[in-house]
């Protein structure tokens, strides 16, 4: 069976980086995409986690399509990915 870590990191960029504990609330939409879009394939509960005109930050040109799309492909050459 072939396993995938991801692993975020976040580099604080002058005032862009919100500064103190993350509120519980950001906690649980991040688990939410993990688990169930990530580990689940339910890439249908997108349009219910990320805003409509969502830009991945790592890909400034990636919109929300191109995004899941990537996320597609990862969960196709990985199907078992935790």
């Amino acid at each position: 069976m072939k396993k995938l870590i991801f692993l975020l990191v976040a580099l604080p960029l002058g005032n862009a980086a919100p500064t103190g504990p993350v509120p519980e609330k950001n906690k649980a939409v991040a688990r939410r995409v993990f688990d169930e879009i990530f580990n689940q394939g339910r890439f249908q509960v997108t349009n219910e986690i990320y805003a409509p005109d969502f830009v991945n930050g790592l890909r400034t040109s990636a919109g929300l399509k191109e995004d899941q799309d990537a996320a597609k492909g990862w969960r196709d050459a990985f199907p078992d990915m935790k």
